[in-house]
């Protein structure tokens, strides 16, 4: 008896340019949150990727890839923004050894610009993560798409922390901490930064249900690319419907954990 082996095709860089090219960009920036695997292969790896979002926004747009590394400063209290890696997944470290490439300066939420605005938002300087000079509030000040590939929503559109810090809410706090911080300069100082942290260990993010809510409503969009599920909306629509939903059922956003016994 013959058992038949199916192979899936690997995806080349036409195929997602055909794709992505579905999605309505609405400026000269877009930021890609990404899952490799979920695409189901792809012929020359994550370089394609990154060089098919560089070709979606074209020679005078600007793609920006979360370079986050959450434990670089507030562990080991060290970040060297030109060797730091990000933790954000293969696509996005990738994007960040690019010769090109520049990596805005917060040491806990970092992104690597490729395209005309990379020097803008390498001097997105906030000692806040989502405060009015951070590179969340030049995104939401030029109306960045957004863009989720193969993550669920509580593993992508971090914006939404943003969002919560600029409308308020109850259950984060702004929490400071100090490391030794090596810039473009090559110059070590010692500073000290600032993340929007839950109140304790018990509040759990899980925005899950208030994303469904904008992508029933047809804020968030939904297309497929390869294997990959792919979401998207702009900055300005993400603003605008979440912050009702921050105000008025932040439930949607977070739960509260059982104290354990």
């Amino acid at each position: 008896m013959s058992i038949e082996v199916s192979e899936k095709r690997m995806l080349s860089k036409k195929d997602l340019l055909n794709g992505f090219s579905k999605i309505k960009i609405e400026s000269d920036t877009i930021v890609v949150h990404t899952s490799y695997k979920s695409l189901g292969g792809v012929e020359g790896g994550v370089d394609t990727v990154i060089d098919v979002m560089r070709e979606l926004i074209g020679k005078d747009g600007t793609v920006l890839f979360p370079a986050f590394n959450f434990q670089s400063w507030t562990e080991t209290h060290y970040f060297d923004v030109l060797e730091t890696p990000s933790k954000m997944g293969m696509i996005t470290e990738q994007a960040r050894l690019r010769a090109d490439a520049k990596r805005s300066p917060h040491p806990i939420y970092s992104f690597s610009a490729l395209g005309k605005r990379a020097d803008e938002f390498a001097n997105a300087e906030d000692i806040e993560a989502y405060g009015p000079n951070s590179a969340f509030a030049l995104m939401h000040k030029i109306n960045a798409t957004i863009i989720s590939i193969g993550l669920d929503f509580n593993n992508s559109f971090s914006m939404h922390h943003y969002i919560e810090y600029n409308v308020g809410c109850d259950y984060r706090r702004i929490k400071e901490f100090a490391g030794i911080y090596m810039g473009y300069d090559r110059k070590p100082q010692i500073k000290t930064y600032t993340m929007f942290v839950r109140n304790n260990d018990r509040v759990k993010t899980f925005i899950t249900p208030g994303m469904n809510d904008l992508l029933h409503a047809g804020v968030i969009k939904e297309i497929e690319v390869g294997a990959a599920k792919v979401h998207y909306m702009t900055a300005n629509e993400f603003f605008d419907n979440m912050s009702p939903i921050v105000r008025d059922h932040p439930e949607k956003l977070h739960y509260i954990e059982d104290p354990k016994y």
